[in-house]
């Protein structure tokens, strides 16, 4: 099993608000894409995954419920930082993550960074989106090729850090060999096709790096708008 992580500033943005977490038996994996103004997402998104770090070194991650928890607890760490200093209200962050667990891999979800699990030549997305364009895909008013170009395309409808509680999305499948699990924030899949993943994550003679590092070299082609952080992780 081979795992890679990176994150990039991409060609606008002044900060990169994202942070991700590798640890290191590599079986906790977490990307966070923060907002919040010029400092407060890059503090909300470190927060996170620091606190999925914290959580897991005294909790097991072999239950969707204990990744709940841990993303409860980051929402928790979050909120205890604008306490302290008001300045920085209105901060939260996106996270998607995923334990590895035997022959099981358990994940979290909130906000718009993304699970894709590829498999024998299908990528499939696992987490669903929580923001507005996602609802209005859900309720038939606009369809997938539409999001994209939609003016509320990046309006969350839920984040972590920005209110006492959030409501995480779970759950778990078995694993198999082969199988590439990639966890990203939306500056890589706003501006690059689910084709253009598939195709690039099923060429299984480059390592994860190599995947990456292409994928990465494809967004800054196309303007690298938004920060960019993805992982990828082969079973």
């Amino acid at each position: 099993m081979g795992t890679y992580g990176e994150s990039k500033i991409g060609l606008v943005r002044k900060v990169n608000e994202d942070s991700f977490y590798i640890s290191r038996d590599k079986n906790v994996l977490a990307v966070a894409d923060g907002m919040g103004g010029y400092v407060g997402g890059e503090i909300a998104s470190k927060t996170a995954v620091e606190a999925i770090a914290y959580y897991f070194k005294n909790f097991t991650f072999a239950a969707p419920v204990q990744l709940e928890k841990a993303i409860q607890y980051a929402n928790s760490c979050i909120l205890s930082k604008t306490m302290i200093d008001p300045s920085l209200k209105g901060m939260g962050t996106t996270v998607s993550m995923v334990t590895l667990a035997r022959h099981y891999a358990f994940w979290g979800h909130v906000g718009d960074s993304r699970i894709y699990l590829f498999r024998q030549g299908q990528l499939q997305q696992i987490s669903v989106d929580h923001t507005i364009v996602q609802v209005l895909v859900a309720k038939g008013k606009i369809t997938e090729d539409e999001v994209n170009e939609h003016p509320q395309r990046h309006v969350l409808t839920r984040a972590v850090g920005v209110d006492d509680s959030v409501l995480v999305d779970s759950g778990g499948f078995e694993v198999q060999a082969k199988d590439r699990i990639l966890i990203c924030s939306d500056g890589l899949t706003s501006l690059l096709s689910k084709e253009e993943l598939s195709q690039a994550i099923g060429d299984y003679d480059r390592t994860e790096r190599d995947i990456i590092n292409d994928l990465f070299d494809r967004v800054y082609e196309n303007g690298a708008k938004d920060n960019v952080t993805a992982i990828l992780t082969t079973i």
